[in-house]
């Protein structure tokens, strides 16, 4: 999914995010599981911390959510990143 299908991005994001403490508002979707974090805002900025590290990301990205795997995967020109649910 790409930043300007927001509404289905955040369904989806919504729903991976049902173990965790949830905030959306009109431009960022925040996950926290306690013991890791995910947050992606509409212009492209994208958060993660987990034990032992941080990641940050600033562009346009498309997100890949795998609800099986309880990844969440984004792709950017320079980069390619996982962000792993701590609960599977």
């Amino acid at each position: 999914m790409r930043l300007d299908e927001w509404e289905t991005l955040t369904a989806e994001l919504r729903r991976f995010g049902h173990a965790g403490d949830l905030t959306v508002t009109d431009d960022r979707i925040s996950i926290d599981f306690g013991s890791a974090r995910v947050e992606l805002s509409r212009d492209g900025t994208l958060r993660t911390g987990m034990p032992l590290h941080d990641f940050r990301y600033d562009g346009a990205v498309a997100v890949v959510v795998d609800h099986h795997a309880g990844t969440i995967t984004v792709d950017a020109d320079a980069v390619r990143y996982s962000f792993r649910r701590p609960d599977g």
